[in-house]
């Protein structure tokens, strides 16, 4: 089994240290098959020996054996004569997030949306694309207000509000709102997270978590962009609902 398929085989077992890992390697797989251990350590922010450890969880000796699989991986997959383009796999990945959206999810949302004093959207590197994207879609629908915070910036909310957080990984930008609205006394919106990963960190302080389909570091030459893709079709079927509303 190669490093792509043990990684992939392993996600539900990850710490949350390792699935860390798990997602910068998937969104740039050529910087951890080529670059040095410390190299690594200094920009993507991992210790030596948490890169390491995830290493020897997934069945290798050490680091160094995991990245020089990891770029036979990559070669291969570059090579081999039946592997799918971007497109294919983005076109895939649209789908399954268009198929896999149940119809009931995506009304309530509208409903609660609808009935909203306003909508709070929140998005951080990646993730701040779709964010931005909705509050413009929403600007065209009556009745609606939304509103793009700074992510430093806390503002005050009503019981009437939503606050629609777009996170991929861990949500660590959106530590200080959340950790907010967990103190006492302090009035919270309807708290919806929209991700791909199942096992977010943050999963527990929001009231709907709404979980996409992403690309797996397997398909295409690249996935750095699949979450956002997700994002953006999740952003598609929303508004879509809103404007038979309209």
């Amino acid at each position: 089994m190669n490093a792509i398929d043990r990684m992939n085989s392993n996600v539900s077992s990850f710490s949350k240290t390792d699935r860390r890992i798990y997602e910068a390697i998937r969104k740039f797989p050529e910087s951890f098959a080529h670059e040095s251990i410390s190299h690594l350590s200094e920009s993507a922010g991992f210790t030596k020996p948490a890169l390491t450890r995830f290493a020897q969880r997934i069945g290798f000796s050490g680091y160094a054996e995991f990245q020089y699989q990891l770029a036979q991986d990559l070669e291969e997959r570059a090579a081999a004569p039946d592997a799918e383009t971007n497109a294919e796999v983005y076109g895939r990945l649209l789908t399954a997030v268009d198929e896999g959206l149940a119809p009931e999810v995506v009304e309530a949302l509208v409903q609660r949306i609808c009935a909203s004093r306003s909508v709070f959207l929140y998005g951080s590197n990646l993730s701040a694309l779709p964010a931005e994207e909705l509050y413009i879609a929403l600007q065209f629908v009556p009745g609606v207000v939304a509103v793009l915070p700074q992510l430093d910036t806390t503002p005050f909310f009503s019981p009437d509000d939503v606050l629609i957080v777009y996170s991929a990984a861990r949500g660590d930008r959106h530590q200080a709102l959340m950790q907010h609205l967990r103190h006492e006394g302090v009035t919270r919106p309807h708290c919806v997270l929209v991700t791909t990963n199942g096992k977010h960190a943050l999963r527990r302080n929001f009231d709907e978590v709404i979980v996409l389909p992403t690309a797996a570091l397997s398909e295409g030459n690249h996935s750095i962009l699949s979450d956002t893709f997700a994002f953006l079709m999740f952003n598609d079927r929303l508004t879509a609902a809103l404007d038979q509303r309209s």
